[in-house]
Parts: C-alpha cells; structure tokens; sequence
C-alpha cells in the first residue's frame, strides 16, 4: 500500500503529514524547565499550598517568590533546534493574590557553553522582565518574557545555566507585596529544517 505525503506551509512554518497524520512542523520548538526540579538558593522562594481560587478545590503545591527569592536551572537545546538562534524565554506565573495597579519584577543571569565550549555570559544578561498587574490575575495562568537571549547555541545540546531572582519593581511604591507563584520556565527557539541530529556535536 502507498504512502501519501502531503505538505503545506502555514505561517511561514512547514507541516508534513502522511496518511493525512502529522509528522513534523518545521518552524518554532520549546525548551523547557520545570521550576518543581529546581535547585533552590539561599534566599530560596517558599512552597505553598494553593487551591489556584478555585473554592473547595484540591490544594496543591506552588514555589511563591518574594522580593530576592531566586532559584537555579539548567536547560538544554533539543536536537530538533537549529544552531545559533535567538531564544525567548519566559516564565508561567500565577499571583498569590490580586494586586491592581501593581508591579513586581524578574531578573535573569544567564551563562551558556556548547559541546567543547568555554563557558560564557551572553550579551545582553542580566535580563529582566517586569509586570503592571491587571485586576483579578490572581487564579490566572500568566506569561512574562524577558528579553531576547542572543544566538549562542553553537552545538547541538548546547547548556544554559539559568538564574532567576525576584528583584524590586522600577517603581518602590508599587512593589506587589504578595508572592508570585512561578510554575514553569521555557524558551521558544527556531526549529532545524530537518528532524534533528543523532549527534551532540553537528547538525
């Protein structure tokens, strides 16, 4: 029996399918950190038990950040990712609480090396993303960037040791005085026009 495979470009992105089964899409891919394997600093946020606003619903546990609470991760290219691109990072938040009008804000130290790299601090880190809270966000799955990390994935797997710190908002008097539930941190990053690497090395 035959195999049909089809191709179409969607927003610039190339999704393949055969038997009308999706394959690959060639265009965006993630790389992902979840803040409950984390290894937690000296000034470590706290675990909390929160029902996320939902009444009578089960507790479960979140990592609240307050001002200079910060942790540490490690994150790395998947093989379907291309060499030497731009990564958006950014990170799902949730308030403890609501805080119109207020602010709080992220700071991140980056330093990243490739196979046989030397160790190295991108251009542009610290990186820092801030928040102007809306009313009622808090029960709310939110999303805060920081800006773009330049293109320093030279190898396949390359490394990026994260730090994240709360650090004080632009303005003292609006500082949010609630924790910031961090529940996840990823980066989207260009895919390869191919389906990865069986190397660490080349693509």
């Amino acid at each position: 029996m035959s195999t049909v495979k089809t191709q179409v470009v969607v927003d610039k992105t190339v999704e393949i399918s055969y038997d009308g089964d999706p394959s690959a899409v060639l265009g965006w891919d993630d790389i992902q950190g979840n803040t409950a394997s984390a290894k937690l600093g000296g000034d470590a946020p706290t675990w909390r038990d929160y029902a996320y606003g939902i009444g009578g619903g089960v507790l479960f546990k979140a990592l609240g950040f307050a001002l200079a609470d910060e942790l540490y991760m490690t994150v790395q290219t998947s093989h379907g990712v291309a060499l030497n691109q731009i990564l958006y990072e950014h990170i799902h938040f949730t308030p403890a609480s609501d805080g119109t009008g207020k602010k709080f804000k992220f700071q991140l130290d980056v330093i990243a090396a490739g196979i046989n790299g030397v160790w190295a601090v991108p251009t542009g880190s610290p990186f820092v993303g801030e928040k102007t809270m809306a009313s009622d966000l808090s029960g709310t799955h939110s999303v805060l960037g920081f800006e773009d990390i330049p293109a320093v994935n030279t190898t396949v797997s390359t490394l990026y040791k994260m730090k994240l710190t709360r650090i004080a908002a632009s303005v003292v008097e609006d500082e949010f005085d609630g924790e910031v539930f961090v529940e996840f941190m990823d980066g989207h990053v260009k895919r390869d026009q191919g389906r990865g690497s069986r190397q660490e090395y080349i693509k």
